[in-house]
């Protein structure tokens, strides 16, 4: 944590959010990795060894049980270790997973040096036991960034830019998915896990630099410690001492309340209300089937239409990602996070219903949509873009933002895993549902996810937007419906 000059308001929290989010860029990058390297590695032959469709789909999922399966010991990383030092223990699972996708599976195509022959020696079983492996452990360090990430950030950030600085975290993940998309186009397989790799490299050393939340220090009893960090963090004129005091009289509230145990903790009504909201939001995030349509993104493309350009349809997509993303980052402490949610999940709903009929069309009489390729590139733009605006940033900013202390790691926990949980389901089932519904009944039902998910952020998600965590705690805990206007 270095002294720098102050250019700006909020300078600090930028740099420290953006730092921490960029753990979330090499996240990005492993999301964004099946869409051009599936169709490589099974029709192009780019791997070492022949993969059936069905075990490069076990690969893909493989990401997302890992991510399910560090959720709990991630929630308790962060209550004994910290954020930060559960953050940086991360990147050594994501650089081994790297490793063994990179090193093991697939050799060199036009490089000029050689590589040991005993990679290439290794069975073909062995070999696809070991992507596995390399997915497991990237989805390992994917689901603790999803929650230790933006709690960092909701600790850091002061209520004004909160949702703001949050937006951070879609918008590396999908910055990170862009460039798995745009270099793709260059090199080869092998080649891009090399340069993966090399960008998770960067990331240990660019956020050893940032601090350990405030919250965090003062609950360890490092007070003045929190205090230079505020400091730093909020700007030379702001007044620590009163931020930091508000801080600990907050938590020996906590610590003077009769002991409870973790179970009566959990089921207190603002606890309740909140993981009835993260986990609704989870499951529709998931349900609007984004994972599915991102790794098999290039794979709809040539579904679709044998004259499009699929990888620059791809790439398009990725953009529209970024764009919706930084639309998010100006709009949710302006618009709010209801709206924008409700807003997301009506027109994700009316993009997957385009797509629908358009496949409907194309398995009918493909005459009728031969002028009509641009089709399933617009409607998968608008898609990913109202995503990236909506349910792709808000629940994680939310993460951060409606547990009290003494329940966030674990309650952030069970967002998580039932977030990854859903993803190596629906990512397991897009194929079978693709071959038993077709493309445009597939798509249909997404839709209808999407709408049920508007429906529930109506009835069931409040509102954050400028609120401190006393008044967000008070509205969990009451009996007013969210749909209401606020007085």
């Amino acid at each position: 944590m270095g002294r720098l000059p102050y250019y700006f308001p909020h300078q600090n929290q930028y740099i420290a959010a953006l730092a921490a989010s960029y753990g979330v860029l090499t996240i990005g990058m492993v999301f964004g990795w099946s869409a051009p390297a599936g169709p490589r590695i099974l029709e192009d032959g780019e791997g070492n060894f022949d993969v059936a469709d069905d075990q490069f789909s076990w690969t893909i999922a493989f990401m997302p049980i890992g991510g399910a399966i560090a959720a709990i010991p991630c929630g308790i990383m962060l209550r004994s270790e910290g954020r930060k030092n559960t953050i940086l223990f991360f990147v050594l699972p994501l650089l081994l997973g790297k490793f063994f996708l990179n090193t093991l599976l697939f050799r060199p195509v036009n490089i000029r040096y050689p590589y040991s022959t005993g990679w290439v020696l290794l069975t073909w079983a062995q070999a696809v036991a070991m992507m596995y492996i390399g997915r497991l452990l990237q989805g390992f360090a994917a689901g603790a960034y999803s929650m230790s990430v933006p709690i960092y950030i909701g600790e850091i950030a002061d209520q004004r830019i909160r949702g703001t600085v949050g937006s951070f975290f879609q918008l590396m993940l999908n910055l990170g998915m862009l460039m798995s998309f745009s270099i793709s186009v260059g090199v080869n397989v092998f080649q891009l896990n090399i340069i993966s790799g090399f960008v998770v490299l960067l990331f240990g050393p660019i956020f050893m630099l940032m601090p350990e939340t405030p919250s965090c220090l003062l609950k360890r009893g490092y007070k003045t410690k929190a205090i230079e960090t505020v400091k730093w963090l909020r700007g030379p004129k702001c007044d620590a001492y009163t931020e930091i005091e508000q801080l600990q009289m907050e938590q020996d509230a906590l610590l003077n309340q009769p002991k409870k145990s973790l179970k009566k903790s959990l089921l207190t009504p603002e606890t309740l209300s909140a993981l009835l909201a993260m986990i609704g939001l989870v499951t529709f995030l998931q349900m609007s089937g984004i994972n599915a349509v991102l790794f098999y993104a290039t794979d709809i493309f040539m579904n679709a239409s044998d004259s499009l350009n699929h990888e620059v349809a791809t790439i398009i997509v990725g953009v529209m990602q970024v764009f919706g993303t930084l639309l998010a980052a100006f709009t949710v402490d302006r618009i709010g996070r209801r709206w924008l949610l409700m807003i997301s999940a009506v027109i994700m709903c009316a993009s997957h219903v385009v797509l629908g009929v358009y496949f409907q069309l194309l398995q009918n009489n493909p005459a009728q949509v031969e002028n009509l390729e641009w089709l399933p590139v617009l409607a998968l733009s608008v898609f990913v873009t109202v995503f990236s605006i909506g349910f792709g940033p808000v629940p994680w900013i939310m993460i951060g933002e409606v547990f009290a202390i003494d329940v966030k790691d674990l309650a952030s926990s069970l967002a998580t895993f039932t977030s990854y949980a859903l993803s190596f389901m629906m990512t397991k089932t897009f194929n079978p549902l693709r071959n038993g519904l077709g493309e445009a009944g597939t798509f249909w039902l997404f839709a209808g996810f999407c709408l049920i998910g508007a429906i529930f952020v109506f009835l069931f998600v409040p509102e954050t937007k400028g609120k401190t965590f006393e008044q967000i705690q008070k509205r969990l805990a009451s009996s007013k419906v969210y749909y209401r206007a606020e007085k």
